[in-house]
């Protein structure tokens, strides 16, 4: 008996080399494979980081352009209404324009027959002025005539 008692002591030894071995291989393994999964969950978490960041800059852009999209409509209402504006009051200077160049030919139609009016009347004054200087002439003749007989015929 002493014999089986060695070789079960043997066989126990034998196995549990054997289950040291395998835990120890166990052990090897799940180490490399928490240590791959690990560096995996690593650079997953760099490129989530990255994206993250990428994602931000994005946003921060967006936000950009849309802050320069609305002051642009904005601009683009202000300048509508300017060019609005603006559009009523060339129409208003055209209008009174216009009106101007209509109160010109008016006004120098006016002045046109006030001046042939003036050269009429100043027509019409020189020969009055000559025929009140023929008549003063005869008055003076006639005065002169008178004064001469009452100084031949006193009396």
């Amino acid at each position: 008996m002493g014999v089986m008692k060695k070789d079960v002591n043997f066989i126990f030894f034998i196995l549990i080399i054997a289950v040291v071995v395998s835990f120890a291989g166990f052990t090897a393994y799940y180490q490399i494979s928490f240590r791959n999964i690990n560096v995996e969950y690593d650079t997953k978490l760099a490129e989530l980081n990255k994206v993250t960041v990428d994602l931000l800059e994005k946003k921060a852009a967006l936000l950009e352009t849309s802050s320069e999209l609305d002051t642009t409509k904005q601009g683009r209402e202000e300048l509508g209404e300017r060019y609005d504006d603006l559009k009523d009051d060339r129409d208003t200077l055209k209008d009174e324009r216009d009106s101007f160049r209509d109160n010109l030919y008016k006004t120098r139609t006016e002045l046109d027959q006030k001046k042939a009016q003036v050269t009429a009347l100043s027509t019409q004054l020189i020969v009055a002025e000559d025929e009140a200087d023929k008549w003063k002439g005869k008055y003076d003749s006639c005065k002169e005539d008178l004064e001469d007989c009452e100084a031949v015929c006193p009396g």
